[in-house]
């Protein structure tokens, strides 16, 4: 991470970026305004990134009067190699989430199932269309492109099920989906602004059912600290809106997407020149979401380690 060049680039804060019928806002599903963090950051040039990100969450839906109550609580890690070839502006990031376990509940509260393992792996290309201002750049433009494969389990069935697939229950969605987003920073070091956005499309799976379509929305800041410059601190406002999931049948589940904004704090310390440690807190503060959903704060405690090649 070279200290103050690496803090400039490797740290700007991470973006977008990257359940029986009642609930699947994206942060259950897994694209969450934070999880597309190539899009406002990237190794140097014939340099390689090697990260490790753990995320928590939880979240219900559902009414208890009809019985369609249901909660998640899941504890996600996230491999991510990220490279910087020696094309200039291009770097490439694929991206292994792996469950460490996903944990469902049913009507009562109760722990009705628990899975775990490889969820669904991303490839994402990230090009930069403007750069101006030198080595350490003050204005930048970045266009980001992802495709998710269908790697993560989704025929995983619960003694509970009778025989029936629930799709909150699963890994992996058992679809092909693509991303894109276009980003901007401005850099006026220490402080820098940043904002961009993103949108997904995901396909249906052999089920019948997929995930809303969502847009992700993203505008902060950040600046770096103490003499050495090693500590940086960031703000961001997050915005993600996504349609309703379609089930079987045409329909659609009624407790299911909808608008939700962010405020998500973000610090991080650069161990070493390479090393680099990072704690993001995402905490909700405004939802529109439809049907009967809760949302929680969400964790992120990441480590990304630089490799010149």
């Amino acid at each position: 991470m070279r200290t103050r060049a690496a803090i400039a680039l490797a740290a700007v804060p991470q973006l977008a970026l990257w359940l029986a019928p009642p609930a699947r806002a994206c942060s259950v599903c897994g694209c969450d305004p934070s999880s597309a963090v190539l899009g406002l950051e990237r190794p140097a040039e014939s340099s390689m990134r090697v990260g490790i990100e753990d995320r928590y969450l939880q979240k219900e839906s559902g009414s208890v009067g009809d019985g369609s109550r249901e909660g998640e609580r899941e504890d996600r890690i996230n491999l991510r190699l990220q490279y910087s070839p020696p094309v200039p502006r291009l770097s490439l990031q694929l991206e292994l989430p792996v469950y460490a376990w996903k944990t469902h509940l049913d009507a009562s509260n109760a722990v009705d199932d628990t899975n775990r393992g490889l969820g669904d792996v991303g490839l994402t290309a990230r090009y930069e269309m403007l750069r101006l201002g030198g080595l350490a750049p003050r204005h930048t433009i970045a266009a980001t492109v992802t495709l998710k494969a269908p790697t993560g389990g989704n025929a995983h069935l619960a003694a509970a099920d009778h025989g029936e697939f629930d799709e909150h229950k699963q890994i992996g969605t058992g679809t092909w989906d693509d991303s894109a987003g276009l980003f901007y920073t401005y850099a006026d070091l220490p402080a820098v602004l940043y904002g961009g956005f993103s949108t997904r499309i995901n396909g249906t799976n052999t089920r019948g059912n997929r995930y809303g379509n969502a847009i992700f929305l993203t505008l902060g800041t950040r600046r770096t600290f103490l003499k050495s410059e090693r500590l940086y601190l960031a703000l961001d406002a997050q915005l993600r809106s996504a349609g309703k999931d379609a089930v079987p049948g045409d329909t659609y589940d009624p407790n299911s997407g909808g608008l939700i904004a962010y405020a998500t704090v973000t610090a991080g310390f650069a161990l070493t020149q390479d090393l680099l440690i990072r704690g993001t807190l995402q905490l909700p503060v405004y939802t529109a979401l439809f049907g009967v959903q809760t949302e929680h704060p969400v964790a992120f405690l990441a480590f990304a380690y630089d490799v010149t090649l």
